[in-house]
């Protein structure tokens, strides 16, 4: 692992459910800064790209070991939503 990094599972929902795509399950580990107010940008892009493409609101959330989950749900067509603890 990387200095200043930490490892988070992280995954993207459509209506509740992990989102399935042509095969790809959108769901696993992610390399993320430790600290930060841009920490999550990298999964709030990935959610809104989505969003964007599918047409539907798509929810990201993350979790690393002995933190508090997070998470924040992109909508097509709207800026990208703040985050919140969950």
């Amino acid at each position: 692992m990387r200095r200043g990094t930490r490892e988070y599972e992280t995954l993207l929902e459509v209506d509740g459910e992990v989102l399935v795509q042509d095969g790809v399950v959108y769901r696993g580990w992610t390399m993320l800064a430790e600290e930060g107010p841009d920490r999550f940008a990298p999964l709030e892009r990935w959610a809104k790209g989505v969003a964007e493409s599918l047409g539907v609101p798509v929810t990201w959330r993350a979790r690393a070991k002995n933190e508090p989950e997070e998470g924040g749900t992109a909508r097509p067509g709207e800026p990208p939503q703040s985050r919140l603890a969950l």
